[in-house]
């Protein structure tokens, strides 16, 4: 039988980020974006890598999303009625607040809007999972 050909770097990235969980994705992408290997020339900066760590499997939001906008909102004192009131979703304000303490799930507009309010809001220093 042949022997088994050896995975480039790039298969064995790929087979770690798999099986990384959430807060060392987050610390490999920080460490990324501070690194000056890692610049692309396109200017990514640390807030642009971590907006782009997924917030919600389908309609539940993960648990580093849950710790990054709890953050947010400490950061800003602000309560989960008043972010679903920013967000524009005012007929529904405890939405967030079920998704937050019991792992409810959210409308997808919700989610996406959600998206851009971590971004909007995004501080690395402060949203780590």
């Amino acid at each position: 039988m042949p022997p088994k050909p050896k995975r480039n770097r790039l298969e064995k990235l790929q087979h770690s980020w798999a099986k990384a969980s959430s807060q060392q994705r987050y610390e490999f992408l920080k460490w990324l974006a501070a690194s000056q290997d890692g610049n692309d020339g396109n200017g990514i900066t640390a807030t642009d890598m971590i907006a782009r760590i997924p917030i919600a499997s389908g309609r539940y939001l993960l648990p580093s999303a849950v710790v990054r906008i709890r953050a947010i909102m400490t950061a800003r004192s602000l309560s989960a009625e008043a972010v679903m009131t920013q967000l524009g979703f005012e007929e529904d304000r405890d939405a967030l607040s079920r998704a937050l303490s019991e792992g409810a799930s959210l409308r997808l507009a919700v989610v996406a809007a959600l998206e851009n309010w971590l971004l909007a809001h995004a501080d690395p220093e402060c949203t780590a999972p």
